[in-house]
């Protein structure tokens, strides 16, 4: 028996597990959520029986007009093993007044224990519990869990179920499930199993895992619980023949012939066949019992699948060889069933019959059918089909003459090929004929021609005899080229404009492509940038090319290559993709320079003398100005030096001494310059000063 503790660690457990389960479930605005862990008893902590029927799924609910609420996401189940992403609405129903804290578990890990959502992975969710409606609170804020002193104004947030008003209800799914099919109706099969409380044994439930049963009975499950989306058989394809299919009564040895083919439409799947038994004489693979007198037949035996051997060996065929007896008019039907398992775990079988009859002496015929090639690419070609009609009358009889030769697809062969009708056959002797027709298909498909001929010996009675070839379509692998150009190849430094040209063929010989994804190295995804739109859809030997122009900047004698990766997926699903790279070569540029010189100042020297033209009297220099440059006893502005001085005495011009003289130095920077210069002259007498000048001009290049 589990025990609380036990249940908080197997809890622990299943939480940590939750990385590995594959399926999401969405429930609405108001969803608690969904925990993906344990199944019911490894989150409920103890065995449960499932033996009540309160709380079911009674399957996807209907839209207005009859059709399922569901949504396939994805491309739906290729094969068994595939997985299917999808949508789907379900009726939840309940037979009981009020069911609290409804758990919804769904199997996320295929069901390897075959025994539903009761163990493994699964996918754990409760209903919501508001609005009401739709949904239902029967618990609100003050539910404590039982026994503790869980404090009150928690609120419950599993939702609650009770009839009539609020059943059924109706959440949403969105779930990723393995593609199985164990009962083989051709519909995906995902178990589940529903949990529920009765009023006063409810817990506080605010995690979906917290929704377990309130005992070990109070749950219901369904491990056939199916879903509307296709599921392909996963099969075999077994041809058996025998030769002859008449024997003269008692009767004698007749081989038959078995060929088994892996036609799945999983890509990369091999068989392992590992069973082969007739419905009469049991194991074909041992010899020495129930009539069986040799066989070639042995197991185990990898049939590799169709698109991982394009060009070789996709078949198994072996011969045993029987003694029947019987009185004449006995028909012996024998039917061979091949079984194998597939990479995935996946089971498939598939069957075929031959029939021998006991006849009087009387003619009869056997006819052997081959097609050549047996498989191709899609979307197929030329097959020649050849035929052989033997004419295996005991030596007694007399000839046959065949009338007709009719195949169930290509239909009556006289004048296909080199096949003519009648002929006639004499005891021992055979007839052979061919015919090419076109075998077409998508990969996957197989085509089983079966032919029958027709005829009478010279008596009147009637022979015939058939035989089955199938062609096998296989995939046709798909590829894409990448050329990506650029214009120009070379620019001068320091950069420029450069033309990048995408060009992206499709070289498959059979399959559209559609490309999604193109990234350059340097510009990022080049969808939406110049011409460039993705996604496109390339026919085959098809292409589709556009422009991105942008500027590449580089030193001289330096190089830009940029890379593009192209990928996509063809019809079949099937991953294309490609590269290419463009460089742009950045010249050397020479360097270039002149030169202007200009005067734009210069300094000047200039020289004023100041003479006393008076024999009256001394005179005294007071003051020296410029115009331009101030007073020229001071270095200042522009004046960088000076020897001139005041005040100064000029003697009488009669007297030596009778003139001053200085010089001082300026920056001048206009060109021509004209100054100014103006002395301030004084006698001893108190006679109005007199103010003496003389300009000079300066000029420069």
């Amino acid at each position: 028996m589990f025990n609380t503790s036990m249940r908080t660690k197997l809890r622990g457990l299943a939480v940590g597990l939750i990385t590995l389960a594959s399926t999401s479930l969405s429930l609405g605005a108001y969803a608690t959520g969904t925990e993906f862990a344990g199944c019911m008893e490894e989150t409920a902590g103890f065995a449960v029986q499932c033996t009540a029927n309160d709380v079911r799924i009674a399957g996807v609910a209907s839209n207005p007009d009859g059709t399922p609420k569901l949504q396939i996401l994805d491309d739906g189940c290729a094969y068994q093993g595939d997985t299917v992403e999808f949508t789907a609405t379900f009726d939840i129903e309940t037979t009981s007044k009020e069911r609290h804290d409804v758990g919804i578990y769904f199997v996320t890990d295929g069901d390897p224990n075959k025994d539903g959502a009761v163990s493994g992975q699964c996918s754990i969710s409760t209903l919501p519990f508001q609005p009401s409606p739709p949904w239902l609170d029967l618990d609100g804020i003050d539910d404590p869990l039982p026994g503790t002193n869980t404090p009150s104004g928690v609120q419950d947030e599993c939702g609650d179920i009770s009839k009539p008003d609020f059943n059924p209800l109706s959440p949403t799914f969105t779930l990723t499930a393995t593609c199985v099919d164990p009962d083989n109706d051709g519909q995906l099969n995902i178990p589940y199993c529903t949990s529920w409380r009765q009023s006063g044994a409810n817990e506080l439930c605010v995690n979906p895992s917290d929704a377990f049963p309130g005992s070990p009975s109070k749950c219901k499950c369904d491990d056939t619980f199916n879903i509307p989306i296709a599921v392909p058989p996963a099969e075999l394809l077994v041809s058996k023949s025998v030769n002859p299919t008449t024997l003269v009564e008692p009767g004698g040895n007749a081989t038959f012939t078995v060929t088994v083919t892996n036609v799945g439409i999983d890509p990369n799947n091999n068989v392992t066949l590992n069973t082969l038994s007739d419905s009469i004489y049991g194991d074909i693979t041992t010899s020495g019992h129930d009539g069986i007198l040799s066989t070639t037949c042995s197991v185990p035996q990898v049939i590799p699948a169709d698109d991982r051997n394009v060009g070789g060996v996709d078949t198994y065929t072996c011969q045993f060889t029987t003694n029947i007896l019987g009185n004449a008019g006995d028909v012996e039907t024998d039917i061979v069933t091949a079984s194998g398992i597939d990479d995935n775990g996946n089971s498939l079988s598939g069957e075929d019959t031959a029939q021998v009859t006991l006849i009087d002496s009387l003619p009869s015929i056997s006819l052997d059918k081959t097609a050549n090639p047996t498989s191709m690419l899609e979307p197929g070609g030329l097959v020649t089909f050849s035929v052989v009609i033997n004419n295996t009358s005991p030596a007694s009889s007399d000839p046959v003459t065949i009338t007709s030769l009719v195949d169930n697809i290509h239909g009556n062969l006289n004048g296909q090929g080199d096949c003519v009708i009648p002929q006639l056959i004499n005891v021992g002797a055979s007839y052979s004929c061919s015919f090419q027709v076109n075998v077409v298909g998508n990969a996957g498909d197989s085509e089983t021609d079966t032919i029958t001929a027709l005829g009478a010996d010279d008596e009147g009675n009637p022979v015939s005899a058939s035989d089955s070839a199938t062609v096998a379509i296989l995939n046709a692998p798909s590829s894409i080229e990448v050329i990506k150009t650029a214009s120009p190849l070379v620019i001068d430094e320091p950069g420029g404009s450069v033309t990048y040209t995408y060009t992206i063929n499709n070289t498959s010989s059979v399959d559209a492509v559609t490309i999604d994804v193109a990234d350059d190295d340097k510009l990022g995804s080049i969808n939406g940038q110049g011409s460039c739109q993705l996604p496109q859809v390339i026919t085959p030997s098809g292409s589709y090319t556009c422009t991105i122009t942008t500027y590449v900047a580089g030193n001289g004698n330096t190089s830009v290559t940029n890379v593009v990766s192209v990928s996509g997926l063809d019809d079949d699903g099937e991953v294309v993709s490609g590269f290419d790279d463009a460089t742009v070569n950045i010249q050397n540029t020479p360097p270039a320079a002149t030169l202007v010189k200009t005067a734009t100042q210069v300094i000047a020297t200039y020289q004023v003398s100041v003479s006393n033209d008076s024999d009256a009297e001394s005179l005294t220099i007071t003051q020296l100005a410029d115009d331009m440059f101030g007073d020229i006893t001071v270095v200042a502005g522009n004046i960088q030096s000076t020897t001139c001085s005041v005040p100064q005495v000029i003697q009488p011009a009669t007297q030596a001494g009778d003139s001053y003289s200085c010089e001082f130095t300026a920056i001048v920077t206009s060109s021509p310059h004209v100054n100014n210069v103006t002395a301030t002259v004084v006698d001893d007498d108190g006679s109005q000063a007199i103010m003496p000048s003389d300009t000079a001009t300066v000029s420069f290049d």
